[in-house]
């Protein structure tokens, strides 16, 4: 009997450790891994209230165990950076960014995530400890090492250890052969959990990274259960679903009003109406972005009255390099909004690539939509305007 009391006393313990944490909006992170030869782990926390929406966290490892403590204000999707070098897929003097090559696991007010496994040449190690850890480390522990072998294969290319052409068209078919294997099994994974958090995220990654064709978001959101809807990435697939629906050629376009302007000066799309508009999503960070918009300027100059173009910013660092940008670049003195995450034009439109280009009429209704640095979009333009 004494024990039975003393196993029910250390029970509500912990639930109250787990209750007090929630209400403090705290987490913990613990564990111990094989072949975690570091001293220092990193964690990337996304954060609105941070320098470029992110918070770098340090955690340091003794003999391979960790264990960390902070706080967060909702559930997220977070990556912990081993810190070990044979993870890092160096090609030159860069590298390839892969979650292969990153713990993945979701943090939230109460959290205690376990991780476990071991660090090869990718990491090998999986969070536990609730349900939606559960699922995220089910479904990376089934495309880890495809992801991986895939990107193996990209090192090997890039660093010119395979130079003969033949060869290299293999490993390339080789590697599509993973990716491809990779899609199918997070779309697998979508339809047999509809009802976890782990598919809200999934679903909301493949669509920012363009995994999944616009109707087959549609359809996978439909089947997630509705009781995921306070779920944050369920909110952000649902505002991108309804951008999907809203901006098919035929639609209006969505309208645009904000003061996050070069000069602070109010922008509205409406006021355009009368002209063919190119709305330009794009990013100082993006070189395909750049590289097109001396041809759009071209365009511009000469249809002077007939067009206008938006360029929509996407920047991490809260508009600093694209002040910058403008400033140096006067000749793209065009329409130039930021984007906000309080009014997310991003998401309102559903872009994922970039850059995305979207051809209006003159009444504003959408005509086309382009992704990447597509010369059917320039051949479209001058057709339009002719």
């Amino acid at each position: 009997m004494t024990n039975i009391l003393r196993a029910a006393g250390l029970g509500c313990l912990l639930l109250s450790a787990i209750l007090c944490r929630a209400q403090q909006g705290t987490y913990r992170i613990h564990g111990t891994v094989e072949g975690l030869d570091s001293r220092m782990m990193y964690l990337m926390i996304q954060d609105p209230d941070a320098p470029g929406g992110y918070r770098r966290d340090s955690i340091p490892v003794q003999d391979g165990r960790f264990h960390h403590a902070g706080s967060i204000k909702a559930f997220t999707y977070v990556t912990l950076s081993p810190n070990v070098e044979r993870v890092v897929k160096r090609v030159g003097r860069g590298y390839y960014p892969v979650k292969s090559s990153l713990f993945q696991l979701f943090l939230f007010p109460g959290a205690d995530v376990t991780l476990q496994g071991r660090i090869t040449d990718m990491v090998d190690a999986y969070p536990a400890g609730d349900p939606a850890n559960h699922d995220l480390a089910s479904l990376t522990r089934s495309i880890n090492d495809l992801v991986n072998r895939s990107v193996n294969i990209s090192v090997r290319i890039g660093n010119k250890e395979v130079t003969d052409s033949n060869a290299i068209a293999r490993l390339k078919d080789s590697a599509a052969g993973l990716d491809a294997r990779v899609t199918q099994l997070k779309k697998a994974f979508l339809e047999a959990h509809p009802g976890s958090p782990a598919a809200a995220w999934l679903l909301s990654d493949m669509m920012i990274r363009m995994q999944v064709q616009p109707d087959d978001a549609v359809t996978a959101f439909r089947r997630l259960d509705a009781a995921l809807a306070p779920n944050p990435y369920y909110i952000e697939v649902s505002g991108r679903v309804a951008g999907i629906e809203k901006t098919r050629p035929g639609k209006p376009a969505p309208d645009i009003v904000s003061r996050n302007t070069p000069d602070s000066s109010l922008f509205s799309l409406a006021a355009l109406r009368g002209k063919f508009v190119v709305l330009d999503f794009w990013g100082t960070w993006c070189g395909p972005c750049i590289a097109g918009m001396p041809r759009m300027k071209e365009i511009l100059d000469k249809h002077r009255g007939r067009m206008e173009i938006v360029g929509i910013a996407q920047e991490s660092d809260g508009g600093g390099r694209w002040r910058k940008f403008l400033r140096d670049k006067p000749e793209y003195g065009w329409h130039h909004v930021l984007n906000v995450k309080s009014d997310d034009i991003i998401v309102k439109y559903s872009v994922a690539g970039y850059p995305t280009k979207i051809i209006l009429d003159t009444e504003g209704r959408i005509l086309s939509r382009y992704v990447g640095e597509d010369d059917g979009f320039y051949t479209e333009l001058e057709r339009r305007l002719n």
